[in-house]
């Protein structure tokens, strides 16, 4: 089967789930002077954080900030979405479902009708962002910050303020998941997870392009079951860790950008409220097309679109597909090395010291 065979629904969900991956809202919406001032606003941003004082002691902060964040704040964010919730409320309508996964045997017009609206978790998140970015941000740090302590406290602040939007948007994307019959907390669906992340936080439509891309090499590995089924446990645990703290970073080093001194609060409360409400609209168009490619056999490779490459383009998306490839690389070094009694090359052994 193919897209051809879908029903009228489902084809034109298709296309509306492509169109809110890749279409450009900006574009469509806003006046072009705006955008061009946008876009060297964004341009200014993205050198201020290489040119910002104190970078090395804001590096360090934020490694310290995500090493134990996962645990305490994101993976039980996922796991507040309660997959008995969502069977029950199936139940109203479905009484033959009796777990999670069976939500993939309806059709997607019935799961569509479970969808819960994402206004409550949006505004929880703008009155988070709000409480913790008073007056600091990276242009507050450059221009009034002189002592080391208040620096590492301004940037632990920015990080802790990460960590609690990446929570909210972690729960946004399992209350979205756990709609079309997908469980968050299996490990493999959490890599995922991150990986739609990265599609939300991805500003630009080469960004986005990449991450879609991503994302669909990494639903491909996991059709492939048996090497799913070979892969251990702990590789995709640091794989899961990894990508969640690259992400961090990536959000973090954004917010310290930031040049918006006097407007700090409301603009990151609005800054946090809007990435969460994306993080909605593409979990929402992501899942909707695995739902769809499941359902008629269609490849993920069908979720990409090509695009010229941009090289002023410096986003530096986060793919989770690669992480994957990347931490099994260096256990196979690992291992290798341990067999045969030798140090793994240089750059492996660098990043398993690191790791």
């Amino acid at each position: 089967m193919g897209i051809e065979e879908m029903s009228a629904y489902d084809q034109a969900a298709w296309q509306a789930s492509m169109d809110a991956v890749y279409e450009s809202r900006t574009k469509r919406r806003v006046p072009a002077q705006a955008r061009e001032f946008a876009e060297r606003v964004s341009q200014a941003a993205s050198s201020g954080y290489d040119a910002m004082p104190m970078r090395d002691q804001a590096e360090w902060v934020m490694e310290k900030a995500f090493d134990g964040a996962m645990a305490v704040t994101f993976r039980p964010a996922l796991r507040s979405v309660r997959p008995t919730a969502m069977i029950n409320r199936a139940q109203e309508r479905h009484p033959e479902i009796g777990e999670l996964s069976d939500l993939r045997s309806l059709s997607l017009a019935d799961c569509d009708k479970l969808r819960r609206s994402r206004a409550g978790l949006t505004v929880a998140t703008a009155a988070e962002g709000g409480g913790s970015s008073l007056a600091v941000t990276g242009a507050e740090i450059a221009t009034t910050v002189s002592g080391g302590t208040t620096a590492a406290v301004a940037f632990a602040a920015i990080a802790a303020d990460t960590t609690a939007t990446m929570a909210a948007m972690g729960r946004a994307i399992g209350t979205v998941a756990s709609t079309y019959g997908y469980d968050v907390r299996d490990p493999e669906e959490e890599l995922f997870a991150l990986g739609v992340m990265s599609l939300a936080s991805a500003g630009t439509l080469t960004g986005k392009t990449s991450a879609m891309a991503s994302l669909s090499r990494l639903t491909q590995q996991m059709m492939r079951q048996a090497t799913w089924r070979q892969m251990r446990r702990n590789v995709l645990v640091k794989a899961i860790d990894s990508t969640y703290k690259a992400l961090g970073f990536k959000l973090t080093r954004r917010k310290l950008a930031q040049t918006v001194p006097v407007a700090g609060v409301l603009l990151n409360a609005s800054v946090n409220a809007g990435l969460v409400n994306q993080t909605f609209k593409q979990a929402e168009a992501v899942y909707r097309l695995r739902f769809l490619s499941q359902k008629y056999g269609i490849d993920p490779a069908e979720w990409r679109r090509e695009q010229a490459e941009d090289p002023s383009d410096n986003e530096g998306v986060v793919r989770a597909d690669e992480e994957l490839e990347r931490v099994m690389e260096m256990t196979r070094s690992e291992e290798a090395s341990r067999i045969s009694g030798s140090r793994p090359p240089g750059p492996v052994r660098e990043s398993l010291e690191s790791s």
